[in-house]
């Protein structure tokens, strides 16, 4: 199956006009995504001397997938507002380390994150021959709950001599290029069509319903808003006695910048958490994982967020710790403990 893949995708780039060296495939034997209705394409990384090679290419690729109509795909404006909302919009591009975190908060269920590695008009060695438009990419589909690579693709393109007349636009190979190289993509897709108005993003209730979990409302008590500075993991004295003061000086601040920190050991406690967090309007700028775990989860804040702590800590299941600290980039940093895997 994969050698006629192969000489599909050759047969295309030779009518297509479009010279390649081209490799993609599923990570994971056996990989679907029949489950995966709705993605966006992040900001590619730029490595190119042209300062608009990623976007060139992240648009191009939208306008595919938009196409071939197999997902609802997150317009590309869109992907932006809401990364520039919450102040994380780079035009440089997202890694894909970083992308399963921005598919949590852009709220869909996959995510394409790349970059551009080659983006320019190569001289002719023929003087009876123009400037050769060359691209060179590499993609990667990841699963916003999981983190998991699904599928990765990698190519080098230029048009074919043969058939290229003049210079041919640099663009034209980017839209020839990107087909051949979701090639196999594609052809492990089941036939299905996807309703194009259907808005299936910035939605955690409609996307992530299978996985929600039904939780009891935490009352907002004064015992229980009492006992929360309690359970500090070992604060300081002068800490301990400033977190139990019903003196706290009320300080106007602004919506916090939020981190969600994974160390449960189960890599969909971040998007549950994530979730839950975001249909509460908190500002999630960020979702990482702790390379090691922790039996406990605490909310870390910095100075004056105490309230917008204690706000995000009665979300959870379980009432966590709340420390202050300066050690964390974020204004408040949620750690995910085993306890609420």
């Amino acid at each position: 199956m994969k050698i006629i893949s192969r000489l599909i995708i050759l047969f295309f780039l030779f009518i297509a006009g479009c010279s390649s060296t081209v490799s993609s495939d599923f990570l994971i034997p056996g990989a679907s995504v029949d489950n995966i209705s709705c993605i966006a394409v992040l900001p590619l990384k730029n490595k190119t001397q042209d300062p608009n090679a990623g976007n060139a290419v992240a648009d191009i690729l939208s306008i595919d997938l938009m196409k071939h109509q197999d997902f609802n795909v997150m317009d590309r404006m869109e992907v932006e507002r809401v990364l520039r909302e919450r102040d994380i919009y780079t035009p440089d591009g997202i890694s894909p380390d970083d992308a399963a975190g921005m598919g949590i908060i852009l709220g869909v269920q996959a995510v394409f994150a790349g970059e551009v590695t080659q983006y320019y008009y190569k001289p002719s060695s023929l003087p009876t021959e123009g400037a050769v438009p060359t691209v060179q990419l590499s993609l990667s589909l990841i699963d916003a709950a999981t983190g998991q690579v699904i599928w990765t693709g990698k190519g080098t393109f230029t048009p074919s001599g043969l058939l290229a007349e003049g210079t041919p636009p640099i663009t034209g190979v980017v839209q020839e290029g990107i087909e051949a190289l979701l090639g196999s993509f594609y052809n492990g897709i089941n036939p299905r069509a996807q309703a194009s108005s259907r808005v299936c993003w910035y939605d955690p209730n409609t996307i992530f319903s299978r996985v929600i979990v039904a939780r009891p409302q935490i009352p907002q008590t004064p015992r229980a808003a009492a006992q929360a500075p309690q359970r500090q993991a070992q604060p300081a004295p002068q800490q301990q006695q400033r977190a139990a003061s019903v003196e706290r000086p009320q300080v106007q601040m602004p919506p916090a910048k939020v981190s969600i920190l994974n160390a449960s050991g189960n890599p969909r406690a971040s998007m549950l958490v994530g979730v839950a967090l975001i249909k509460d309007k908190i500002n999630v700028v960020n979702v990482s994982t702790e390379k090691y775990s922790k039996p406990r989860t605490i909310v870390y804040y910095r100075a004056n967020y105490y309230d917008q702590a204690l706000h995000i800590a009665r979300l959870l299941r379980k009432m966590p710790q709340l420390v202050e600290s300066p050690t964390y980039k974020w204004d408040i940093t949620v750690m995910i403990g085993k306890d609420l895997k």
